[in-house]
């Protein structure tokens, strides 16, 4: 708000010096036109220290829109940060829980692996009494 009636002041002003000029660039006079001179230097300066000014203005909103920007930046990579670390201990649970029941069942296939061998040598034994008892009947 301050910085609108500072701009609406200085405007107001810029056109009464404007309108000074003018008035004294119509005097006629010698000494109206070193006043005229002096009156257009100095509405000169002024007009170069209103240009630093709101470039000065500019600048500072420019830097402050470019702080939010990079503080947005940050605040966005943290949050993919932690996003990115909540799904890693997630897939480490999950490769845990199946790497669990991966040896689960190594540790089953390894016990019907020795049942299947023991029962693949009574059925040898099995087979070999049969066929001793049918080599006996003969």
């Amino acid at each position: 708000m301050s910085q609108i009636l500072s701009e609406t002041f200085l405007s107001g002003f810029m056109i009464l010096v404007q309108s000074l000029s003018v008035v004294f660039l119509y005097c006629g006079t010698s000494s109206g036109a070193s006043t005229v001179t002096q009156v257009s230097e100095e509405l000169q300066a002024l007009l170069m220290e209103e240009r630093k000014r709101k470039r000065k203005v500019s600048n500072r909103e420019s830097a402050r829109r470019s702080r939010m920007r990079k503080k947005k930046h940050l605040d966005d990579l943290t949050a993919e940060l932690t996003q990115l670390r909540e799904d890693n201990h997630q897939i480490i649970m999950s490769l845990n829980i199946t790497m669990q029941r991966y040896l689960h069942v190594e540790a089953e296939n390894s016990v019907l692996r020795a049942q299947t061998n023991e029962l693949s040598g009574r059925l040898e034994s099995l087979e070999d009494i049969i066929t001793f008892l049918q080599w006996k009947q003969w």
